[in-house]
């Protein structure tokens, strides 16, 4: 296989969707200049449009629509062989499924939801259950991946909706004997076999182009991953991943986003680096407006130090030139980065953690929804606010928060692939859909010595929607499932904590009983239902009223191993009480080793990444702060526990090669950075 990714920790992406609507559009192209910014920006690797979302080809095609003010000029091969030449490892681009010309020109191909649509906007949509589609689509990805390109990234893998096309509709009765669901019910085992075909229908989809490409070239593939966070709708699935060399995909949530991002990439990729990408202006929807070089240099500097390889997009100009300032401005990042991405080379790291995030793709859905029928959610304006990710990656987002800001590094367990190896504590939020093989990973680890921190209906469903009627690890729990859930509002009831006497959560919770398990927080609700218009206690909030029977917070032991149960979805909430809550919650009962004490202030992430050449570990540390540019830290100090090196020999700072003293007592090490403007490296040996 091609290992050009291990030796690109810098890449770049100039975005190309510019339509033929003016004549003078593309028609100022130059591949020297293309190749001449790549160089000022000191990238390793550039990824070259070979088709767009517009269905416009770069290059000669056989089979597609080449940009017809090209006048059949090859700028694509061009660029292509100027990169080469220069010595920057160039990557094709095309894109699948959001391809305007071939649907506009195709009405059999097309994608089609409930109520007939077949487009949004601007935007014109290919189904994968089109066979035609999808053999158009190797076609024109032969024609790309005969250049001498060295990898290839298909972009857009996944569903823009539910699709209700004739395919789907054939595919489906032919396989099922049914017609396809219209009314959203996770509790319901025909909701969920339609929810699993779209998810295989996909990944079908993404692993044939995969067999395809490596059938013709030794070449990396990925696909496009950034909707791996996204819930549902879009019928991302484990699988996805899986037909990737390496996972890539792009994502514009902010610092947090980017944290649990990139270590979610590094979770589900096959092979290491992972790509992260991310827009040099403010977000995809803006031309102009750049972030400065400070956040550019925090988002890329977050990458290196989960492991990563950092990624650029630029957009071109609609007459196809580009601004030199924007490649000067990454080109001195690329060069503040340059020791770090220099040793990311050398040593090929991987994450490292004893704190592990469950990542359940197929528990990403909200239960809030059930009963509505499509045809009613897609009749409003924008159903993307409809649709959320529900409480499994709300609960994520907010618990990588608290663990970012208590300096406890983490790392994300993919449900698939359960690398459990030197974990102390396992955090699974309301992964309500678990199979049987994780169910028994999740015991053996437990009953193996580690902790488990699980909340609300963890493994109340098996993968195909059907259920007992309580946990599968209810025994772990040490709770049982009431069928009952709380009402809207309501209240951990503590009777120890930081916290306060009552912590809010704002969305219903299941209700349970202990049964082995120590109760340490009871359930408090109000009064009066939340959404009674009538009869309430206050009227612009809900105070607790009665406490119930019902468990809210518990411990119970199992095997050599602990679990701790939370009935809500509190931690969710981003908000200090919580949050507070929270890291009150992982320091009391979960167990993390690594590190032991720091007065790194929650701006710095501190990770650890372990070589995969020799014996050594990065310490990295990565001051992002919310306005920038940095006010640097001064006087950093560490205290770290690493079994695998009680001994080491040297500490080295990256930034400069130079040593770093360092203290070994008790078999733990101590550190001391005088100063941090937004990250360094140590190298321990």
């Amino acid at each position: 296989m091609n290992d050009w990714i291990k030796h690109c920790y810098s890449r770049l992406l100039i975005d190309n969707h510019i339509t033929e609507d003016d004549p003078s559009y593309m028609t100022r192209f130059d591949p020297a200049q293309y190749v001449a910014m790549v160089k000022k920006a000191g990238i390793q690797s550039a990824m070259v449009y070979a088709s767009c979302h517009n269905g416009n080809c770069y290059y000669p095609t056989r089979v597609g629509h080449m940009h017809k003010n090209l006048n059949g000029r090859d700028i694509f091969g061009e660029t292509v062989t100027l990169l080469r030449k220069e010595g920057i490892v160039p990557v094709a681009y095309y894109t699948s499924v959001y391809h305007n010309h071939t649907a506009q020109t195709h009405p059999a191909w097309r994608f089609q939801d409930i109520l007939g649509h077949q487009h949004e906007g601007r935007y014109w949509f290919n189904c994968v259950n089109s066979q035609e589609y999808r053999e158009f689509t190797k076609a024109q990805i032969g024609e790309v991946i005969a250049y001498d390109v060295d990898g290839i990234f298909v972009d857009m893998t996944f569903w823009p909706g539910v699709c209700y096309c004739p395919n789907c509709r054939a595919r489906y009765l032919e396989e099922f004997g049914q017609e396809l669901p219209t009314v959203i019910n996770w509790r319901d085992p025909a909701w969920v076999n339609f929810q699993r075909f779209r998810e295989r229908s996909m990944v079908e989809f993404t692993q044939d182009l995969t067999n395809f490409i490596h059938s013709k070239k030794d070449m990396t593939v990925t696909h496009q991953n950034s909707l791996i966070i996204n819930g549902w709708l879009t019928g991302q699935s484990a699988g996805i991943a899986a037909s990737c060399d390496y996972t890539s995909g792009d994502f514009y949530g902010g610092k947090y986003q980017h944290i649990l991002g990139a270590k979610i990439l590094s979770a589900t990729s096959r092979r290491q680096p992972f790509e992260f990408m991310t827009s040099r202006c403010v977000n995809l929807n803006d031309h102009t407006s750049m972030k400065s070089e400070a956040e550019l240099t925090c988002e890329a500097a977050t990458t290196l130090a989960n492991g990563g390889a950092y990624f650029f997009i630029d957009a071109i100009n609609p007459d196809g030139t580009l601004e030199p300032e924007v490649y000067t401005r990454l080109g001195k990042v690329s060069q503040s980065l340059a020791p770090f991405t220099r040793k990311m080379v050398e040593l090929n790291p991987v994450l490292t953690a004893d704190t592990g995030l469950y990542f359940s793709m197929a528990s990403h859905m909200d239960e809030k929804l059930n009963g509505r029928s499509l045809a009613d959610i897609f009749s409003k304006g924008n159903f993307w606010n409809e649709i959320t990710t529900g409480a499994a990656m709300e609960e994520l987002n907010g618990e990588a928060i608290i663990l970012t800001r208590m300096h406890q590094p983490y790392r994300v367990v993919a449900s698939d692939r359960l690398d459990l190896e030197g974990l102390k504590t396992l955090v699974i939020n309301n992964a309500m859909f678990m199979s049987a093989t994780e169910v028994e990973a999740v015991k053996d680890f437990v009953r193996g010595g580690g902790t488990l921190l699980a909340t609300g209906l963890t493994s109340l469903l098996a993968m195909d929607g059907s259920t007992t009627g309580d946990f599968a690890l209810k025994d772990v729990f040490g709770v049982t499932y009431s069928g009952k859930n709380s009402p809207r509002f309501h209240y951990l009831a503590q009777t120890a904590g930081t916290s306060g006497k009552y912590v809010s959560c704002y969305r219903p919770a299941p209700l349970v009983k202990a049964t082995t398990a120590q109760v340490l927080a009871g359930v408090n609700v109000p009064l009066f239902d939340p959404d009674d218009p009538e009869h309430y206690t206050s009227i612009h909030s809900n105070p607790p009223g009665r406490l119930t029977e019902y468990a809210g917070l518990t411990i119970n032991h199992y095997g050599a191993g602990q679990c701790i149960y939370l009935y809500s979805s509190l931690l969710a909430q981003q908000q200090d009480a919580q949050q507070v809550f929270g890291n009150w919650l992982f320091r009391e009962h979960t167990s993390a080793e690594t590190v032991l004490e720091t007065n790194a202030p929650g701006s710095v992430e501190i990770t650890l990444l372990k070589s995969t050449n020799n014996q050594a570990v990065l310490v990295c540390f990565v001051n992002y702060q919310k306005e920038l540019p940095n006010i640097p830290v001064y006087g950093l100090r560490v205290t770290l526990h690493l079994p695998d090196l009680a001994q080491p020999h040297t500490c080295r700072r990256v930034s400069d090669g130079k040593d770093l003293p360092f203290v070994v007592t008790e078999g733990n090490l101590i550190l001391s950075l005088d100063r941090l403007d937004t990250v360094e490296m140590v190298e321990i040996s």
